[in-house]
């Protein structure tokens, strides 16, 4: 865990944190052959957010296509809330074809705090605003999703990243 300037950002995965211009940016890609994303903690991100009626159907990647990957970094914004910058290799943002057929790793991106859907997204930088979090650990998840807004997915469990978020008490210095 990293502290900068009432801002901690904690790392969900096994890349370390670094610092960008004082702040703390970290992503990982969630799910590896010896823990699956299921078990870190993606499955509660998905049955949470059938809660609030923003469940997706899981798509597995065909066989024949690259393995699309997705990593995010969180970043505070000076004046509200947080910037992500989501990273993705063998994914294509496709914004002009949602709701369109499905292509291989083509698509859109789907924003989840703590559970809960809150925005989708059609390119690779996007602005949380601060009244989304809560005080204390937030988990910002973001999904890679196809035209039909399934999940991307492999053998059934999502392709995702997440990042634990500690916004501090407003009383906190």
């Amino acid at each position: 865990m990293t502290m900068i300037s009432k801002h901690t950002l904690m790392l969900a995965g096994l890349v370390t944190a670094s610092i960008v211009a004082g702040y703390a940016a970290t992503g990982a890609l969630l799910g590896t052959p010896d823990a699956p994303l299921a078990d870190q903690g993606a499955e509660a991100m998905v049955h949470e957010s059938a809660d609030t009626g923003h469940s997706h159907a899981i798509r597995d990647v065909a066989e024949a296509a690259a393995m699309p990957e997705v990593s995010h970094l969180v970043f505070p914004d000076a004046v509200d809330g947080y910037n992500i910058q989501i990273l993705t290799r063998n994914f294509r943002f496709a914004p002009a074809a949602i709701n369109g057929a499905v292509e291989d790793n083509a698509g859109h991106a789907h924003v989840y705090v703590n559970g809960t859907k809150v925005m989708r997204v059609y390119s690779d930088w996007v602005h949380l605003p601060g009244q989304i979090l809560q005080p204390g650990v937030n988990l910002v998840t973001v999904t890679l999703n196809a035209n039909d807004h399934s999940t991307w997915g492999v053998d059934g469990a999502p392709i995702a990243s997440s990042v634990r978020v500690v916004v501090p008490d407003a009383g906190d210095s």
